[in-house]
């Protein structure tokens, strides 16, 4: 008998103890109930930046449950990440007042005191979103491929040695490995470098500083990406790498049901050397 995988949920909320109990009997429980998988960032291990992972689980989450309660500005802006994505997104707080004045148009389960409460409406949303996915969600899930020369970020830790006095200039391809074509402005690619890096060469690039100081270089629309197709895209730097140094970037492709990250890194090798990759 086929199984389908367990929904995911991401949980935004305040690192306060005082907020455990909330957690573990309100939101957890609601989640076991109705058969979602569910964690909050600091139930994970992970290498990169907190502020990396959250990211990369808003956009890997099916569902964001986010406790709106003490107005934390982390936490209204995962919010709206979440929102910029078009991820389901469930809005709780103990107090109304708490809600800020642009989100007060979405509906929030406002649980006061009551964690029991809180359980049994958590229950109710998350069973019918359980029930009824959109067509986005149940349609099968987009999977890119990301190489860089003939090696998949996803499958290797991949390096791209640059000489020290040169710019670097990684060249990729994508592959579209689904059923589905995503035409011209429907996906984006955007890579995300750190703060040192602050310019390109590479002519269309729109470049947005993040709120870590690193950037995100947004490159020009890919043509049409037919099932099974690939297509190619490269950015050139302003800056060379820092001698010693090991940088690690993100390519991340925008679709319509969300975002997809496939890290790699750069770093300086001998100037006598032409540009090398390395894999781990």
């Amino acid at each position: 008998m086929k199984t389908s995988p367990k929904l995911f949920a991401f949980i935004l909320m305040p690192f306060d103890h005082s907020y455990n109990d909330v957690y573990k009997l309100g939101i957890k429980a609601a989640c076991e109930d109705v058969g979602i998988y569910c964690e909050r960032v600091d139930e994970q291990v992970f290498q990169e930046t907190i502020l990396e992972r959250v990211y990369n689980q808003i956009s890997k989450a099916d569902i964001i449950v986010a406790d709106m309660s003490g107005r934390n500005p982390n936490v209204f802006y995962e919010v709206g990440y979440a929102h910029a994505l078009g991820k389901t997104t469930i809005l709780l707080t103990n107090k109304a007042e708490d809600i800020p004045f642009d989100l007060k148009h979405f509906q929030h389960i406002v649980y006061g005191e009551s964690i029991s409460y809180l359980k049994e409406e958590l229950s109710k949303r998350l069973l019918w979103i359980a029930e009824h996915p959109s067509p986005t969600e149940s349609a099968q899930k987009v999977h890119f491929d990301v190489f860089l020369d003939q090696y998949n970020l996803l499958q290797h830790n991949v390096t791209y040695e640059c000489p020290v006095n040169r710019v670097p200039y990684p060249k990729f391809t994508i592959h579209n490995q689904t059923p589905h074509t995503f035409e011209q402005g429907k996906f984006r690619i955007g890579i995300i470098a750190p703060e040192r890096y602050t310019s390109v060469r590479s002519s269309g690039v729109r470049v947005v500083k993040l709120p870590d100081n690193k950037r995100i270089f947004m490159l020009p629309t890919l043509d049409d990406l037919f099932p099974d197709s690939y297509a190619y895209f490269d950015i050139i730097f302003d800056e060379s790498p820092a001698k010693d140094e090991v940088d690690k970037f993100t390519v991340r492709i925008f679709s319509s049901i969300g975002a997809f990250d496939y890290p790699f890194f750069i770093a300086a090798g001998s100037p006598d050397h032409d540009e090398i990759i390395r894999i781990a």
